[in-house]
């Protein structure tokens, strides 16, 4: 009999979807310190979700490990063809509104380098959050490659920690290497990111580590989370805070995913809120966010311009609490993008019948 499902994982993947948004929306109206905290752990939220995707991913090849290689391919389909959708809903939204408010969103160049990156590279023509999206796909793919090898996964997983070196070098810490911060599609790819981050949550069922008790999880977290501190003030003068993962946004990742996938005393019920929203809504409001946040600053904006007074009260809201705000309308959107689709779904199923 399988295992009930973990909804402690769905809630992280929630308070993790959460993070991205943060860390993309972060707002210095609260201070400079805020603003940090809110980018770097923020940045957290990346590694989980490669993290706990390899993690599923795991246990569904030791249940049907014959099929897995068409597991990875179905999946690796899914999101390529979840990329291409929300592509689409992307460029005519933005479009719409340059017609509609005669504004210049998006502007779309097609060139020889602009193919090579988003072929090679994962980076999307427009939108650079559904990046994650592309990599993600991208490494399914080379999953589904390593199952039709005996030793596939075990070279992958042996090739991660020099990938993950890389993600650093060519990333943040391009600029000790090389004395400049290289283009940011160098380190936020498929190669150097998706992978290693997703073998280290594949081999996480397959960790014992018997010193790394709850009480040290939480011991260490505290700390991972003092030094990352120190390593965001580190680059502080030289980097955008929000670049790219520091380095102990990993550490800090593991121990959530660890904890989570090792008999937690936390115990999450089904129908937990964050658990909902982290099993069926996460990986939309991380398309929607860049649409929710232009929304937000649209509605925000026709306030201000129907009754001043109000409207800067709304606007010094908004700027307070634009990560909570950006989150909920992405959400509110996911909702309506999944009845839709459900309806579509439906539809379509009575139509062949």
């Amino acid at each position: 009999m399988e295992r009930e499902r973990n909804y402690l994982i769905d809630a992280i993947k929630c308070l993790a979807c959460f993070g991205v948004v943060m860390a993309h929306m972060a707002t210095k109206s609260l201070g400079d310190e805020f603003y940090y905290i809110e980018a770097i752990l923020g940045r957290c939220g990346v590694p989980i979700f490669f993290m706990i995707s390899g993690y599923f991913a795991a246990r569904h090849v030791k249940k049907d490990p014959e099929n897995s290689g068409r597991w990875f391919l179905k999946n690796a389909l899914r999101m390529i063809w979840q990329f291409l959708l929300f592509s689409v809903i992307i460029f005519a939204f933005y479009r719409l509104g340059n017609l509609l408010f005669h504004t210049d969103d998006l502007t779309l160049t097609i060139n020889k380098d602009r193919i090579f990156r988003l072929l090679v590279l994962n980076e999307p023509l427009f939108s650079g959050v559904l990046w994650y999206l592309l990599a993600y796909a991208y490494c399914l793919l080379i999953y589904a490659a390593a199952s039709h090898f005996k030793m596939g996964y075990q070279l992958l997983a042996l090739v991660s920690p020099l990938l993950l070196l890389l993600y650093y070098i060519l990333g943040r810490y391009s600029v000790l290497f090389f004395g400049e911060s290289l283009p940011y599609y160098w380190s936020r790819n498929f190669l150097i990111t998706a992978i290693p981050m997703f073998t280290l949550g594949f081999v996480m069922p397959e960790l014992n580590i018997k010193w790394l008790t709850n009480q040290n999880i939480l011991i260490l977290s505290i700390i991972s989370v003092l030094l990352l501190f120190a390593e965001c003030m580190a680059f502080y003068t030289s980097l955008p805070i929000g670049r790219n993962n520091f380095i102990f946004n990993m550490p800090l990742s593991f121990l959530i995913v660890y904890y989570a996938t090792h008999q937690p005393k936390i115990t999450v019920p089904k129908d937990n809120l964050l658990a909902v929203i982290g099993k069926k809504y996460s990986l939309y409001i991380y398309g929607f966010q860049g649409l929710a946040v232009t929304l937000c600053s649209r509605l925000v904006m026709s306030i201000v311009h129907l009754d001043k007074e109000t409207g800067a009260f709304v606007m010094a809201f908004y700027h307070i609490s634009k990560p909570i705000c950006v989150f909920l309308m992405a959400l509110l959107m996911a909702f309506i993008y999944v009845k839709i689709v459900n309806i579509l779904k439906k539809q379509i199923s009575a139509a062949r019948s």
